[in-house]
């Protein structure tokens, strides 16, 4: 007797595409909308995908992932995440370019929760609810599909909790670019307790996904702002057989800096204020870094020469020669339009994530003191 295989939905809906999961759940939607009816409370009758937010003309990329009417109905609208997070006020204006929509929801894995207190008239659905429900559909193809992904979702998007260590990663370069998003996207959504704004990003050097928490500031443009990715460098992300990723790890390296936006030259960051911040808060006495933190102490060396003739006046002035870190004139010239200074610090790569994200949680009050530093600086 041959032995029906389930399908493998690997290629079809990769954890690091969200239109490609939105792209199959929409057919599955549209196939048989009973299932998603019997969370919602209504029937639709059709699917629309990648919806634009009318006269949304700053955000290209602001588009409702899928919206399902009933005739002229607008009966639900959905926002789906996989590996990231509700960007800052993204609810508000969903919830402004639909007011007509019955049902508003987040759709996300159960152990990546988002945070939708804060915008009223949002519901979460789960991808487990939904695929559960969609298992028990009539419809063969339909039950196979919804069976399948939900037997498959720890291969498609690897599971992670406060347990897992930083740096037990797998070998293959694909699987281990996947299992540090998966850790990244894991301490932004349990980052529940910090009154931080905060999002993830990919890194300006591309492909390496960033979590940013910041307080804004009095003076325009400028905010206080921590970024946590991976301490490994670029030369040491490519392939080599030689050394297992788990080894060339160096764990998460927050930088905490102030960023200047809306800019198309670093020329106009405060090396002063920033020397003034961390002489404040992070410096002793003597100018050498306080034990509260594991700050990397390897001379900043920024590479244009704005930037470093910036820095080393600073230095001058009294600042530590590891201040400095971040990215200047080449960023701020292209499409970013934004520059960063500050401090690194380096977590061990044999942290758990729960480990990571006390730290991490740790840091709120250091933030909030810095931008109190900053505003009463601007008056």
């Amino acid at each position: 007797m041959m032995v029906q295989r389930k399908p493998d939905l690997s290629y079809v809906i990769p954890g690091w595409s969200e239109n490609r999961w939105s792209d199959l759940l929409a057919s599955l939607i549209k196939t048989d909308p009973a299932p998603i009816a019997s969370l919602i409370g209504t029937i639709p009758d059709d699917v629309r995908r990648e919806v634009a937010v009318p006269g949304e003309t700053s955000r290209k990329s602001d588009r409702l992932d899928v919206l399902l009417t009933h005739g002229e109905r607008q009966i639900a609208a959905i926002e789906v995440k996989v590996l990231s997070d509700l960007g800052l006020d993204q609810l508000a204006r969903y919830t402004a370019a639909f007011p007509d929509a019955e049902h508003r929801y987040v759709l996300h894995l159960a152990s990546l929760p988002v945070n939708t207190t804060a915008t009223p008239g949002w519901g979460e659905l789960s991808w487990e609810s939904v695929l559960a429900a969609y298992s028990m559909s009539d419809q063969p193809w339909v039950a196979a599909t919804a069976k399948a992904w939900l037997a498959q979702l720890d291969d498609l998007v690897p599971a992670v909790d406060a347990d897992t260590v930083w740096n037990d990663v797998p070998e293959d370069a694909r699987d281990f670019e996947l299992a540090l998003r998966a850790r990244i996207a894991w301490l932004a959504h349990h980052l529940g307790d910090s009154t931080l704004e905060r999002d993830i990003v990919q890194s300006s050097g591309g492909g390496i996904w960033v979590l940013r928490f910041w307080a804004d500031t009095a003076v325009p443009n400028l905010r206080v702002q921590v970024e946590v990715q991976e301490g490994m460098t670029a030369y040491e992300w490519r392939a080599d057989a030689e050394r297992r990723y788990r080894d060339r790890l160096k764990g998460p390296a927050p930088v905490v800096s102030l960023r200047l936006s809306d800019v198309d030259s670093s020329e106009a960051f405060d090396w002063g204020l920033l020397r003034r911040v961390f002489a404040e808060h992070v410096l002793d006495e003597n100018g050498d870094a306080l034990p509260d933190w594991p700050w990397q102490l390897t001379p900043a060396n920024p590479r244009h020469p704005v930037d470093r003739a910036a820095w080393s006046a600073m230095v001058v002035a009294g600042g530590p020669k590891w201040l400095g870190k971040g990215f200047g004139m080449a960023v701020a010239t292209k499409a970013y339009r934004e520059c960063l200074f500050g401090a690194r610090m380096q977590f061990a790569p044999t942290l758990t994530l729960g480990q990571i994200r006390s730290e991490l949680l740790r840091l709120e009050p250091l933030v909030l003191a810095m931008s109190a530093t900053v505003d009463a600086s601007a008056h």
